[in-house]
């Protein structure tokens, strides 16, 4: 094969151009004197990425997004990775999306929230998360920095909770009488779903919880075990006698996994398109809680409310659609509102949706989608990832959980009202 001038110049102008980029990149340093070894994402829920060294104690990361089916939509949230490196570091760590989202058909504005500072997550044994928090650096980049305690971390954006424990959570608890896991379906990559029935099936009302419909939302996945372990520990005679909760832990296990940001292993949100029944091919992860709904009622278990947990910049909860009159459901949520400032954390605001004759909605979400198709009234809770006004501070595992723990005081109080 013939090679012409300006193909031999055009190659050795590359490799050369890869030369000086990997020379700039360890500053003149041979590898073995980096004290950066390594950095690993090949685990459970480790996210997908790019990344190089400048100097030898600055990581310079780039998120790959996910993108969602049919649609121009991707989300770039996720990072999980663990570090290497001499114990006593100094490491200092670039964060950046390799590409800006689009979020409902929508580029984004700006490349992270800038209304609300931006938490990240370090761990010497995955199990206990210490916040660390971020600053901008121009547009595109947010940086961390912190000292080595031993030789390995995991950095994160949030506290992480793999499918491994929610395993844990289940062994946990097995053959107690106020825990059951119902089988119900099986995710894209045929992972099995399961409903956590928390309780006695015959107590007067029944509460439907989803966690983790977004891989890279754990909170709910810390709520939730918070609600278990504290309803089980307590065994209280009234909990049992007036609520039992059904529990969906962990909607898009395929994504958790994979450490994807949003959609599922098909590119589906399971926060969308509440108005009809999913595709079971597509999103059997959907499809299958619908189905469990639907039976739950054939049997004459209406849920008396749904909630579906969330992380998100800024925190809140989202009321299902109403209409402005509807002086009932104001005060139900009023009450229900005023028994979360009181016996938890919650410190945001509460999102009511008023309807307006001839509006078109672009999408529909788990609130409304329960409240209208099923009659259950419904709403999607937003941890703040990055705050918890009431405590001043960034948050942790411990304070979703603690979160967990006092809704069953709020359950309670909440369905008892009913009967007055």
């Amino acid at each position: 094969m013939r090679i012409s001038v300006k193909e031999l110049v055009l190659a050795v102008s590359i490799s050369l151009i890869r030369i000086f980029s990997e020379s700039a990149i360890v500053s003149g340093q041979s590898p073995e004197k980096l004290k950066i070894k390594f950095l690993d994402w090949y685990f459970e829920n480790g996210s997908p990425l790019c990344w190089n060294l400048q100097g030898d104690t600055i990581l310079k990361i780039s998120l790959l997004p996910d993108y969602e089916r049919e649609s121009l939509n991707r989300q770039t949230t996720h990072w999980h990775f663990r570090i290497d490196a001499d114990s006593g570091t100094h490491i200092r760590i670039s964060i950046a999306k390799i590409v800006n989202e689009v979020y409902n058909g929508t580029p984004a504005t700006e490349w992270w929230d800038k209304k609300h500072p931006i938490s990240c997550y370090i761990s010497y044994d995955r199990k206990n998360w210490i916040p660390v928090m971020t600053r901008f650096s121009g547009e595109r980049e947010l940086l961390v920095d912190f000292t080595m305690a031993k030789k390995n971390v995991w950095v994160a954006r949030l506290p992480v909770y793999t499918l491994s424990n929610l395993e844990d959570l289940k062994k946990k608890y097995q053959g107690n009488k106020l825990f059951k896991v119902i089988n119900i379906g099986t995710t894209i990559e045929k992972r099995p779903l399961e409903i956590i029935q928390l309780g006695n099936p015959t107590a007067k009302y029944s509460v439907i919880i989803r966690a983790r419909a977004h891989p890279w939302e754990p909170g709910g996945n810390w709520v939730v075990e918070g609600l278990i372990n504290k309803f089980i520990g307590e065994n209280s005679k009234k909990w049992n006698e007036t609520f039992c909760v059904y529990i969906m832990p962990m909607a898009n296990k395929d994504g958790v996994v994979r450490g994807m940001t949003r959609f599922n292993a098909a590119g589906m949100d399971m926060n969308r398109k509440w108005d009809k029944m999913s595709d079971p091919a597509l999103c059997p992860e959907k499809y299958a809680l619908e189905k469990f709904i639907e039976d739950l009622i054939k049997k004459g278990i209406r849920p008396s409310l749904g909630i579906d947990i969330h992380n998100d910049d800024a925190g809140g909860i989202n009321l299902a659609t109403h209409r402005k009159d509807d002086s009932i459901f104001v005060k139900r949520m009023q009450l229900f509102e005023l028994l979360m400032r009181e016996n938890t954390t919650f410190s945001e605001n509460v999102q009511y949706s008023w309807e307006t004759p001839g509006q078109q909605e672009s999408f529909v979400l788990f609130e409304n989608g329960l409240y209208r198709r099923y009659g259950i009234e419904a709403i999607v809770y937003e941890l703040n990832a990055n705050w918890i006004s009431s405590l001043g501070r960034m948050p942790t595992q411990y304070d979703w959980m603690d979160i967990g723990s006092n809704l069953n005081d709020v359950f309670y109080k909440f369905l008892s009202s009913a009967e007055k």
